[in-house]
């Protein structure tokens, strides 16, 4: 396996960006007159492009421009319709870190580049920590802090926000893998059971029935089929075309593109809607156009890619001891795409990745990086699967809801707190945690991985600390294009 290598950005040189960085006003950039529609996307060039996206991303979003709720009343808790009934503090219609409204702009919850330093090393992308959780994205049930239970009075979803490095050779891995498992459920005849497999990774099997339906359960999952966000051929009697789609983003594995992650994180964390009227209820239309979805996803598609220090001396024995044990069938150290291209969708069919591609990147390129492959693709060393499992009842949401995607392991040196909620403060601690209950997946890795004597625990803990994040900046944005940009515009500086 070769690794993708970079070099760690030292202080001067992020020092140097930032100081250039502020000789430009990038929220002034693309905003009021020279707002993005899609139809300006294929005009614009790659760098235009994504430093649009940046200013969606680093940004903070206003009142004037949509930020928040315009009915403060308590949320109804129906199903899907949190946005435009949620509380605030004092009823102030600003913040609230519970169920949402908990930021200004992305880069509050995704900042931090790197933990094992003190201070902490900060850029645009990286993760949250536990200083930028938030309690919701699921409906908290309840709070109540003068119960006599101390231990069970909060309920509900608390998120630990991840980076968005490699998101955009982690997303064509996504693509190409829904290509294949769809190639098999054409291929497979009436009356007939076909294995379901992408890229080596096993999502159970599908049945043809006689009249070439396919055979599903009580619950309209189709039988035999695992691993995926959505299990049912047919919603509301018709086909579902996110059926046998693979989902890369979110710790649910439930988004399957950057673009569907961005639209629930704009309207969740802030308010801020992709939908020409106003759904939230709160004075302001067309607060996010369909453009401006599209250069966001289009800076989190092409952001930096996670490296690999050189593995030496403990981590090489850290690595053998990971596959003997079983950590690497799910955290599978890298996977080979078959084109270098990455396509962004819009309007997006789930099972037909290939289907309105309006915006091309080549991965190869910088800032992202990929190593190419022989296949014509690139190599994108995630050590994921995009795989969800069943992580057993400890690990379990409020809802009860055990199932996760794989955590890709890229990155995880510097990326303390882990899990979903952050409940673990150091890797050691997530180990164990995935195998605490006998009928998690984990469980046959970690207990063979407990086993073990401690000097191949501590390799295994070495060669984990090899996976590093980048550095988070991005000089080719931040310097002359963004003054051009702003010249053209005629914005005064």
């Amino acid at each position: 396996m070769k690794l993708l290598k970079l070099s760690i950005a030292c202080a001067s040189v992020l020092a140097s960006s930032l100081a250039t960085a502020s000789d430009v006003d990038i929220g002034a950039l693309y905003r009021g007159a020279f707002r993005i529609d899609q139809a300006n996307v294929s005009s614009m060039s790659r760098d235009e492009v994504r430093l649009a996206g940046m200013r969606m991303f680093t940004n903070p979003f206003l009142k004037e421009e949509g930020y928040g709720d315009g009915n403060h009343a308590l949320p109804s808790r129906t199903p899907g319709n949190h946005e435009g009934e949620r509380g605030t503090l004092q009823n102030n219609g600003t913040f609230q870190r519970i169920n949402g409204l908990d930021a200004q702009t992305c880069l509050e919850c995704h900042s931090i580049i790197s933990r094992r330093k003190v201070p902490m090393t900060f850029g645009i992308g990286g993760v949250g920590g536990v200083n930028n959780t938030v309690l919701g994205a699921g409906g908290a049930t309840f709070v109540d802090l003068t119960t006599a239970d101390k231990e069970h009075n909060i309920d509900g979803r608390v998120i630990n926000p991840p980076f968005i490095f490699g998101a955009g050779g982690v997303e064509q891995v996504a693509n190409e893998m829904t290509i294949e498992l769809n190639a098999l459920l054409h291929a497979t005849a009436p009356g007939t059971t076909k294995a379901l497999s992408a890229k080596g990774i096993t999502f159970g099997s599908v049945t043809r029935n006689a009249d070439g339906s396919i055979q599903t359960d009580a619950n309209g999952n189709a039988v035999g089929v695992v691993g995926v966000f959505d299990p049912r051929p047919i919603v509301s009697g018709a086909a579902n075309t996110d059926f046998l789609t693979v989902a890369p983003f979110g710790r649910k594995g439930n988004q399957k593109s950057t673009r569907t992650f961005d639209i629930g994180a704009l309207s969740f964390h802030f308010g801020m809607q992709v939908d020409p009227g106003d759904p939230d209820g709160d004075g302001v239309s067309n607060e996010v156009t369909q453009g401006e979805l599209s250069v966001l996803s289009i800076f989190v598609g092409t952001a930096q890619v996670p490296f690999q220090t050189e593995v030496k001396g403990a981590a090489v024995q850290g690595f053998k001891v990971m596959n003997e044990v079983g950590c690497t069938a799910c955290h599978v150290p890298s996977m080979e795409t078959k084109s270098k291209n990455h396509g962004f969708r819009f309007p997006e069919v789930g099972n037909d990745p290939l289907a309105n591609v309006f915006y091309t990147v080549d991965l190869t390129k910088s800032p992202m990086n990929f190593e190419k492959n022989k296949q014509g693709g690139v190599t994108v060393p995630l050590f994921a699967d995009l795989k969800r499992h069943f992580m057993g009842p400890s690990l379990a949401e409020f809802n009860g809801d055990a199932m996760f995607t794989t955590m890709r392991l890229w990155g995880v040196a510097d990326t303390a707190p882990y899990l979903h909620d952050g409940r673990a403060l150091t890797i050691r601690d997530a180990i164990r945690l995935h195998g605490a209950d006998a009928t998690s997946e984990a469980n046959p890795a970690v207990s063979a991985f407990l086993a073990r004597s401690a000097a191949d625990q501590d390799a295994v803990l070495a060669f984990l600390d090899t996976l590093r994040s980048p550095d988070g900046t991005f000089p080719e944005l931040l310097g002359d294009l963004a003054k051009k940009v702003a010249h053209q515009q005629g914005v005064a500086h």
